[in-house]
């Protein structure tokens, strides 16, 4: 049987998945070009969703250990060999939970961190795509080609996440500095 204590990080996980699914699903109708030469669009919901889900587990490990397998989930939906996307989901958790560590976030917090997400995202992965020279896409054409479609497809989709995420009535009830007491 499952420890009251596991419940959260299975009930995360299965979220996640979902969100997962949902990604792919519109990743198909949206345009993902292979050449880059025209409009790309990312869907991020899986990120928007991880966003606020970092801060519901109640102890640093188990947030870390979320983010390690939802960084492998998204590895495995989106970026195949790019393991980059665990240790981006790993500084995203450290940043949820030691710099801006609020478990009750507004709509407009919620919108300004997913796109602040999105875009640390895409720019770390065009980085890093970039030095390793799989891709030669200038700065302007990766802005407007991929950057700012797939950001402002995902602005329009985050309030829909955001009320979703509402809608589970998630109770924190942790001391996010009883980690750096310790």
């Amino acid at each position: 049987f499952m420890s009251s204590q596991n419940k959260p990080l299975v009930r995360n996980f299965m979220i996640m998945l979902i969100c997962f699914i949902v990604d792919s699903t519109i990743a198909y109708f949206l345009p993902l070009n292979l050449d880059k030469s025209s409009i790309t669009v990312v869907p991020s919901i899986a990120l928007m969703m991880f966003v606020p889900l970092s801060m519901t587990l109640p102890d640093a490990p188990s947030r870390f250990f979320f983010a390690t397998v939802s960084g492998v989930f998204y590895t495995l939906v989106y970026g195949r060999e790019l393991s980059i996307y665990v240790l981006i989901f790993l500084g995203f958790t450290f940043v949820r939970s030691y710099i801006y560590h609020s478990d009750n976030l507004s709509l407009g917090e919620f919108l300004f961190l997913c796109m602040l997400a999105i875009t640390a995202k895409e720019v770390i992965v065009y980085i890093m795509l970039l030095s390793a020279k799989i891709t030669h896409m200038a700065i302007l054409t990766f802005a407007l080609k991929r950057l700012l479609p797939t950001l402002g497809v995902n602005l329009l989709l985050s309030p829909i996440v955001y009320m979703i995420f509402k809608s589970f009535h998630i109770k924190v009830d942790i001391n996010p500095y009883d980690d750096l007491e310790n």
